[in-house]
């Protein structure tokens, strides 16, 4: 297991012919290996960004990331991805999109296959490996993209708005499932979200960034995510410990957001 260490990131966005926009300024954290961090904010506080840059697609403008000591420079198998939007194969069935990572990576069909079938079961697609991508609803495709990326055995998992196409019933099934991965694999996870409720659910430690240029604003350590694991979802979310805190960080981005439109009002 490899922690995760952010070290004095800025990120400057430079646009010829427009003023550079300066994405994330002096962002600095440590988070220890099996942790499941949720970043939040308002629009344009950065939070794909840095997701962008723990993946190795950005380079940042200057700072560094660290997984277990060494510096990421780019995209690595000890990361992988998960989109709003699975980004699966449409050309490939179910069982094939799941196995071409390890298939790409040289392992035996009955290696790849097998872990397909044992992952398919995880996140509770079993019977569904011959079936063609636009056969399945939103939820199930992003099951599918959860189980392609654990195919290959990451470090780490980051997601972006993973949830954010789904109904709110799905959403919160999908929810569930993202608890029980994190326990049963004891992986990193770092998820992006614009949902304050989510973020208090499945984080057990959430950052309220705030934008221009974007920084981390507000550090918790929360109980929610572990708590989750045993107890229904409606059931905690009602709780006063948990409403108290959402209405908490609802007023601290609030207060962005109205800052936000100031700013825009004096610029106009």
């Amino acid at each position: 297991m490899k922690d995760l260490s952010v070290q004095n990131v800025d990120m400057v966005y430079e646009i010829p012919k427009a003023a550079s926009v300066h994405a994330l300024e002096n962002v600095s954290f440590d988070l220890e290996a099996g942790r499941l961090l949720t970043l939040l904010g308002p629009s344009g506080c950065g939070k794909t960004t840095l997701l962008n840059i723990l993946a190795g697609f950005l380079a940042p403008t200057a700072g560094q990331v660290k997984l277990g000591g060494e510096v990421i420079k780019g995209p690595g198998q000890d990361r992988g991805m998960v989109f709003q939007h699975g980004a699966l194969f449409e050309w490939l069935n179910v069982q094939d999109n799941v196995a071409f990572g390890p298939k790409m990576n040289g392992q035996n069909e009955g290696d790849y296959l097998g872990l397909g079938d044992d992952l398919l079961k995880t996140v509770g697609l079993q019977g569904f490996g011959d079936k063609a991508i636009y056969e399945l609803s939103g939820g199930m495709q992003q099951r599918v993209a959860l189980a392609r990326c654990l195919a290959n055995e990451p470090d780490v998992i980051l997601m972006d708005e993973p949830l954010g196409a789904l109904d709110a019933l799905t959403r919160e099934k999908m929810q569930g499932l993202i608890l029980k991965l994190w326990q049963e694999t004891g992986k990193t996870i770092v998820l992006v979200t614009h949902s304050v409720e989510e973020a208090l659910y499945l984080g057990d430690r959430l950052f309220v960034m705030a934008p221009r240029p974007g920084r981390i604003e507000r550090d918790y350590s929360l109980p929610f995510a572990e708590i989750g694991l045993s107890v229904e979802p409606r059931e905690l979310k009602a709780s006063p410990e948990f409403i108290e805190k959402r209405e908490e960080i609802l007023s601290l981005i609030w207060e962005m957001e109205e800052e936000i439109m100031g700013h825009i009002g004096e610029d106009g």
